[in-house]
């Protein structure tokens, strides 16, 4: 089983998981402390107001060594939990015991947010992993954001699992686990920019190539960290600052690579980069906070006070790749919102209204009047009623929410759509045909983001380049009998071509017709995502090349000479 499909699996059990993390109640404990070692243990943060301050642990104590077990069980554990240790104060031993208690206020509000927001960040990257690793056109670029994703959800999933954990054991993996998922996003990402943008410099590649054994590294380094915690050796003394040293220099690898790509993006990678690299210096920059406060000791970043922070960051790193996938295309899909989706996401409302509807009556009735959800006359009448007025109303409903889905997915769209309809309606009142067809394809540029558009007409026995936009270069003449003038000659509709091995190479050609005769026709160049030009789209850059067809023939000398040798002898 190769990385790719490890990983489509992994975002299958993560889904579910996920919504279970959502809905389920904080259970970890709080102590109120956090400290290092193993041969000696030194407290480096105990929190004023709670357990371990109320129990007379004070920052900077030092207690005994823990053994074995113990090791373990002082780190985190469900509400409940008690440990004990032997600080040695003034040259004597002092037993001490906390008791893990709830949040107080201002930390449960806290960490609820943070479980709510990692728990949402995980769903969401399990879903865009999905779909990235089942539609990506690129498969190497793909699996490489796939690898990001997932390492980011699951990032997500255990550190906010640990908080709703029932047993200790879960709960552990709130600190082995989270930094080797953020390891493994951190490297993903100077894999994924090693080929994304397009064209890497070798900087960027030699990070790429270096990316699988820095992870190696850091997997290594928390394996000792494990060992050490369970056998409470001196390797967690040498393991755990490691750690948080390592995973410092991931994070400037990365941010080094991603300095570079935003530096040599080309034009129609620049938005996805922006997006990413902002996103991720961002993380970064928190990332490079959170270790050097827990590598030094310092600061209220190393408690619990910090989780939230600790949150945002993952977030921006599956934001980092997750919103341009969706938005910028950072790796092309292979998919398509048309007006059919949006029914289908719009009739799987509709089904939800009337469940929720159905259970909040149930509800209502089970709490306020004692019944049963099937109990009685009035709550199954009541029921039947509210179901047959969502029915009667299901078509007006369905409307509204469709139009609303509609302007919500397709606005950008359907205004480009109008542009090019006005744009084509207003070509008879221009007066010179150079200057309008250069409109023409500046609108089809903006409207609907294509990488080029060019404007061809007919000059003897040769389609000659007249105007154009964007950043696709055009050739300069197409011969009468190339296969694009002769299939257009010969079926006078608009046909697509797609060359799988250039990007560049997704072009629709539409022909310009007078009386059945061809006088030239529009090209036009790739979308940044390479997704087919839909139906509407067609229609609307139809009519725009027949009105652009009509004008030249009056106001172009090329169109006269195309018609004289087009006429027959």
């Amino acid at each position: 089983m190769n990385l790719r499909n490890i990983a489509l699996a992994s975002a299958v059990i993560g889904i579910p998981l996920a919504l279970l993390i959502l809905v389920l109640p904080i259970t970890w404990g709080y102590g109120g402390y956090e400290f290092e070692g193993t041969s000696y243990v030194q407290f480096q943060y105990v929190d004023q107001s709670g357990p371990a301050a109320r129990a007379g642990i004070r920052a900077g104590d030092i207690a005994e060594s823990l053994r074995g077990y113990e090791s373990i069980a002082n780190l985190a554990g469900p509400v409940g939990t008690v440990v004990d240790f032997k600080v040695v104060r003034n040259g004597r031993v002092v037993p001490m015991r906390v008791t893990f208690e709830p949040f107080p206020p201002a930390l449960a509000y806290q960490e609820n947010f943070g479980r709510i927001l990692s728990a949402l960040t995980a769903l969401g990257a399990f879903i865009v992993t999905l779909l990235v690793g089942l539609r990506a056109r690129d498969r190497r670029a793909g699996t490489r954001a796939v690898v990001v994703l997932v390492s980011a959800a699951w990032l997500a999933a255990t550190t906010a699992g640990a908080l709703v954990a029932p047993d200790l054991w879960l709960a552990l993996s709130g600190f082995l686990l989270p930094p080797v998922f953020s390891a493994a996003a951190l490297c993903g990402g100077m894999a994924l920019l090693a080929v994304f943008p397009p064209n890497a410099t070798r900087l960027r590649t030699a990070i790429g190539r270096a990316a699988p054994w820095l992870f190696a590294l850091f997997a290594s380094i928390t394996a000792l960290l494990a060992s050490g915690m369970w056998s409470a050796s001196p390797l967690l003394d040498f393991s755990q600052p490691a750690s948080y040293a390592v995973e410092i220099v991931l994070a400037v690898a990365l941010g080094v690579s991603i300095v570079d790509a935003m530096a040599t993006a080309a034009p129609e990678y620049r938005s996805a980069v922006r997006w990413l690299g902002g996103s991720w210096l961002l993380a970064i920059a928190l990332i490079i906070a959170f270790n050097g406060s827990a590598l030094f000791g310092i600061g209220d970043l190393y408690s619990h006070y910090g989780d939230a922070l600790f949150n945002v960051v993952i977030f921006l790193l599956a934001f980092g790749v997750g919103y341009p996938v969706l938005r910028h295309r950072l790796v092309d899909l292979n998919l398509v919102m048309t007006r059919a989706t949006a029914f289908a996401i719009v009739s799987v409302i509709m089904l939800g209204i009337f469940v929720a509807a159905e259970w909040l009556i149930g509800v209502i009735f089970a709490r306020s009047l004692g019944a049963g959800y099937s109990e009685g006359f009035v709550p199954q009448g009541l029921t039947l009623g509210t179901v047959l007025v969502l029915g009667f109303s299901a078509r007006s409903i369905h409307r509204l929410v469709e139009g609303r889905l509609a302007q919500v997915v397709f606005r950008k769209k359907l205004k480009g759509i109008a542009e090019i309809r006005r744009v084509a309606r207003e070509a008879d009142a221009s007066t010179d045909a150079h200057a309008m067809m250069n409109l023409a394809c500046a609108t089809v540029v903006h409207g609907l983001e294509s990488l080029g558009v060019a404007c061809y007409v007919r000059n003897g026995d040769a389609y000659a380049l007249t105007a154009s936009s964007g950043a696709v270069v055009s050739p300069a003449t197409y011969e009468f009998n190339d296969a694009v003038p002769l299939r257009l000659r010969r079926w006078q509709e608009p046909f697509e071509i797609d060359d799988d091995s250039d990007a560049r190479r997704h072009m629709l050609f539409l022909p310009m017709t007078l009386r059945g005769e061809v006088l030239g026709f529009l090209c036009c160049g790739p979308k940044p995502d390479r997704t087919p030009y839909l139906g509407d789209e067609v229609d609307a850059l139809s009519l725009l090349a027949h009105q652009i067809g009509i004008a030249t023939v009056w106001l172009t000398p090329f169109a006269v000479g195309a018609r004289a040798a087009a006429s027959p002898a």
